[in-house]
């Protein structure tokens, strides 16, 4: 019986082992009644104590993409040794234990040690690895609250840091474009996904009370107004929609339309405005997001 453990856990330290002989061997020790109690429980033990070890040894000397890696290979490697020579019995608690001591005692420190540098690298495909192998050891809302607290810490220094005011609409647009980039390309869509990102994005808009909703409104009066040279209509549009987007997350919207009726007017009265075209289009998007009685004095100033 040792040897037919012992050829298993050589395989697995890379050495060649005669799986045909294998699998011959272990059918007669199904055939005696043997398998579970003399073959298995032993196996699944050794197998247990073996990527204990390797666990730590490996998160210790490799970076957290490298080690997620060797962790879809070893599962991979598990499951064709299923194929090949186990018994069908053995592929659940094989896989899992595979599972548990290579990534479930690890996510913890996969998080700490790589998520910040994977989403601030944009690196989609370690990130989609990440997603599609956490939900095997039911970790995935482990990945959305590190998620969450990425965008918070990552978004409060573009928020609160004063002398950025300036640039702070557009980091922002750029910022939550590159979130949205990762949650369609390595987190699927993922509703439960998509609505921790705009819950923490609300947070975000809301910590400076009134300032992002005063720095949007003046961030489309520069868009709106004559002078955006090599700006196209469809660009323009295209900007506009984008800001609709932090539009949504502001709470204090009354303040939004303070500033930008004040914009507006100065736009109208001084003929500075680029397009009345897109005046229009943005407040009808506008009255789309909030209704009429929001937009009913905008839409006024164009009738007098």
């Amino acid at each position: 019986m040792g040897s037919s453990h012992g050829k298993s856990l050589a395989e697995r330290q890379g050495e060649a082992v005669d799986r045909s002989l294998l699998n011959h061997l272990l059918k007669m020790f199904t055939a005696l009644g043997i398998y579970t109690e003399s073959f298995e429980k032993p196996f699944i033990e050794r197998t247990s104590e073996f990527y204990a070890t390797e666990g730590v040894k490996y998160m210790q000397q490799s970076d957290v993409p490298d080690y997620l890696k060797h962790v879809e290979v070893r599962l991979h490697e598990e499951h064709e040794r299923c194929l090949h020579y186990l018994d069908a019995s053995t592929r659940k608690p094989l896989i899992a234990t595979a599972e548990r001591q290579l990534l479930e005692r690890h996510i913890s420190a996969i998080l700490d040690k790589g998520f910040m540098m994977l989403m601030d690298g944009k690196r989609i495909q370690d990130l989609q690895r990440m997603y599609l192998l956490f939900p095997r050891v039911e970790a995935l809302e482990s990945l959305k609250q590190a998620l969450s607290s990425y965008i918070r810490r990552a978004g409060q220094s573009i928020v609160q840091d004063d002398e950025k005011d300036k640039d702070m609409v557009s980091s922002l647009l750029e910022f939550k474009a590159s979130v949205d980039t990762i949650w369609e390309e390595s987190f699927s869509k993922n509703e439960a996904f998509g609505n921790t990102i705009k819950d923490a994005f609300g947070h975000l808009i809301n910590l400076c009370e009134n300032r992002p909703a005063e720095l949007i409104a003046k961030f489309v009066d520069e868009k709106l107004r004559a002078g955006n040279k090599g700006t196209s209509e469809e660009e323009l549009e295209g900007t506009l929609d984008k800001v609709l987007v932090l539009f949504r997350f502001i709470q204090g919207k009354d303040v939004f339309e303070a500033f930008y009726k004040k914009d507006l007017a100065k736009r109208l009265l001084l003929g500075k405005s680029a397009s009345i075209d897109a005046e229009k289009s943005m407040i009808s998007k506008l009255k789309t997001e909030c209704g009429s009685q929001f937009t009913n004095k905008l839409e006024g100033m164009f009738k007098v």
